[in-house]
């Protein structure tokens, strides 16, 4: 019966999520509707809704499997899904201001910080200040979860998967989490893990301030304001990297600069995990959206990354995937960082099985 009722709280709960979040994403869309209208042909079909819910009903099984099986705690806090909600009115009232900067293709209308790499001072998604403000940092979840209707952050809780099969039990282990803007992953995994040492890397202060606040009633926890491609971090300092909706933000040079990054600051047997969008080619029904998606929002390097190889990019720094996986339109790749040689062999890191 105990059972029951969680798994009755679970789907009440996501329910009311994809309803919530789901009703601002179509206020955005109805806003912006001209901005639709003025895409050309696309070469791939959208999806119909159909199968874009059953892609969300499968994702959502799969995350009530894991509370159930003990993975990580139920992801149901009514307290903190009220705060997040007061970000509606915000987010409602930068709308038109995304909009009108769509129209005018406004890319990079950002507070001026000379200090940072061009590519990052940019107006990613159109947002208001990009990433570098106090105001973009108190909606950006929200922006996203509206974006995604609801299942931005079940998607995110899916990366955390391989890292507890990798790791076990084990509690001396180090997670870094390469751009961790506002720490909800890295809170996350403090609540199923609290032992673990974890580490948010970001280059936005404003966000990483934010973080700093999700993050306070943990121990252990360290931040760092640093580009992912010159991290302020020793080599073989981390046992597990995560990197979430980075890389397809990311020029194709530096993506091979933070790609060689990680793989020097994590230790030998240690794993990378991915979790960015899906590529052409992963769900050949969802090709469509991978069109539409940066037509509408502020992408320029989104294209190349979905069509990069991410093998070869990520075994030119000396990483070897281990295994792929997909959460609705999230892909999860993990990568293995090879043990050093002791006595004629090589140690690599658990083999895709165990990661699944």
């Amino acid at each position: 019966m105990a059972t029951r009722t969680r798994a009755l709280t679970y789907t009440a709960a996501q329910a009311a999520r994809v309803a919530f979040y789901g009703a601002h994403y179509l206020a955005a869309r109805i806003l912006a509707r001209e901005t639709f209208s003025e895409i050309d042909a696309l070469p791939h079909r959208i999806p119909p809704l159909g199968a874009m819910l059953k892609s969300m009903r499968a994702l959502f099984a799969r995350d009530w499997k894991n509370v159930e099986a003990g993975l990580y705690p139920m992801p149901v806090d009514l307290a903190q899904e009220t705060r997040r909600a007061m970000a509606s009115v915000w987010y409602l009232a930068d709308i038109p201001k995304v909009v009108a900067r769509q129209r005018r293709n406004g890319h990079s209308e950002v507070p001026k910080a000379s200090d940072l790499p061009r590519y990052y001072r940019q107006n990613f998604h159109f947002q208001t200040d990009g990433y570098l403000s106090d105001r973009s940092a108190r909606i950006y979840d929200f922006q996203v979860e509206s974006l995604f209707a609801g299942t931005a952050a079940a998607m995110r809780r899916q990366v955390f998967v391989p890292l507890a099969a990798h790791f076990a039990d084990r509690k001396n282990v180090t997670l870094l989490d390469v751009a961790a803007g506002t720490g909800g992953f890295l809170a996350f995994v403090k609540s199923a893990k609290p032992d673990w040492k974890t580490i948010a890397l970001d280059l936005s202060e404003p966000y990483l301030a934010r973080a700093r606040r999700a993050l306070s009633k943990y121990k252990n926890v360290e931040f760092v304001a640093a580009p992912a491609e010159a991290m302020k971090l020793p080599d073989a300092s981390a046992d597990a990297v995560t990197a979430i909706y980075l890389f397809h933000e990311l020029p194709p040079k530096v993506r091979a600069a933070v790609a060689a990054e990680i793989a020097r600051v994590l230790k030998p047997g240690g794993i990378f995990v991915l979790g960015d969008t899906i590529q052409y080619g992963d769900i050949p029904e969802f090709d469509g959206l991978i069109d539409v998606f940066p037509h509408l929002l502020h992408e320029p390097y989104y294209s190349t990354y979905a069509r990069t190889d991410l093998d070869a990019l990520f075994g030119k720094a000396g990483l070897k995937r281990v295994s792929t996986d997909f959460a609705y339109l999230t892909k999860i790749a993990v990568f293995g960082k090879p043990r050093t040689r002791k006595r004629g062999r090589s140690f690599s890191a658990q083999p895709a099985s165990r990661l699944r």
